[in-house]
């Protein structure tokens, strides 16, 4: 008993509305948090300099969550979304109907081993990104999740 509370307690501390229930954790908790990384990308003139991709899942309720994406890619190329996604069996699937080129944007987001993981099979999310960026996919290391305290704000324009 005393290490389920320990883990739901690590579970709310990452950042989450973790609930545990019958000694399994909520889907939408486990996905919850900031997850920043920095490397290394450059440009065509060789030029080298760091960024920071950020992914940020908040949840709403027990069944959706604000997702921001803030990626970054060769030459300053960005995919930068935001908005609403639901669970959908153990993912969180953002859509936007009007998408890219005829195609509807689905963004599924899950873990998978290691890493926090995304994908849009059918490159319909593109109009959230430069030529060179793309949510196909995609991933991050859960080691480097943070609690939603860390995240910077995200302003609407």
């Amino acid at each position: 008993m005393r290490r389920m509370m320990i883990a739901a307690a690590a579970l709310l501390a990452l950042g989450g509305a973790a609930a545990v229930q019958a000694g399994k954790a909520d889907p939408l908790a486990e996905l919850a948090g900031y997850y920043p990384r920095t490397w290394q990308s450059g440009d065509v003139s060789g030029a080298k300099f760091d960024v920071t991709d950020e992914v940020i899942i908040t949840p709403v309720d027990g069944q959706s969550a604000d997702v921001s994406f803030a990626l970054n890619f060769f030459n300053g190329h960005t995919c930068d979304l935001q908005g609403r996604a639901v669970m959908q069996g153990r993912k969180l699937v953002f859509t936007d109907p009007d998408g890219w080129q005829g195609k509807a944007c689905r963004l599924e987001i899950w873990r998978q081993g290691k890493d926090l993981r995304w994908s849009d099979r059918d490159n319909g999310c593109h109009s959230y990104c430069g030529m060179r960026g793309s949510f196909t996919n995609g991933k991050v290391a859960l080691k480097l999740r943070q609690p939603l305290a860390n995240a910077p704000k995200r302003h609407s324009d």
